[in-house]
């Protein structure tokens, strides 16, 4: 055998190896995060938002949060609800509700009915009083939300609970 060839199988044997454990590693990494998936293709809705304004104990607005699944931006959105200081923001001011647009299909009347939030992009929100009047639709401002900083979020949420309290 040439020497050279000899060489290419050694750092081949131990080459190879590494690389399909890197391969394994990142799509094990891209299945973890498709698997997040906040928007239920299931729910009904309109039967949710109806329950949450038939239950006005709690006096909250109520917070649609229209994404998708396929979407990084309502993903990252989803998971920065849970942070401490927007999860705090959001549970004494909102009732938050996903609703699932899937690839633009799902939920359009949904989305109509509230001003069409979708128009310009997903994540967006509508903000509604507690008996269910509209006080509020987005137009696109948390299209990029993956790319939003923190405070810039919890800026974005506090300032919609300012400028729109509850009735």
């Amino acid at each position: 055998m040439h020497p050279d060839t000899r060489k290419l199988c050694l750092r081949s044997r131990v080459l190879l190896p590494s690389l399909l454990w890197c391969l394994l590693c990142a799509c094990a990494g891209a299945g973890a995060r498709e698997d997040f998936r906040p928007y239920d293709s299931k729910a009904d809705v309109a039967a949710q938002i109806e329950a949450l304004v038939a239950d006005r104990a709690a006096g909250k607005r109520i917070l649609l949060t229209f994404g998708g699944n396929w979407c990084a931006d309502s993903r990252s959105l989803e998971k920065r609800y849970r942070t401490p200081e927007l999860a705090a923001l959001l549970e004494r001011e909102f009732r938050v509700l996903h609703v699932d647009v899937g690839t633009f299909h799902r939920n359009l009347d949904i989305a109509e009915r509230y001003g069409n939030p979708i128009d310009k992009g997903i994540p967006s929100v509508v903000l509604l009083a507690p008996d269910g009047t509209l006080l509020y639709t987005d137009h696109g401002s948390l299209s990029s939300a993956g790319r939003m900083s923190d405070p810039d979020l919890i800026a974005f949420f506090e300032r919609l609970a300012a400028e729109h309290p509850a009735p």
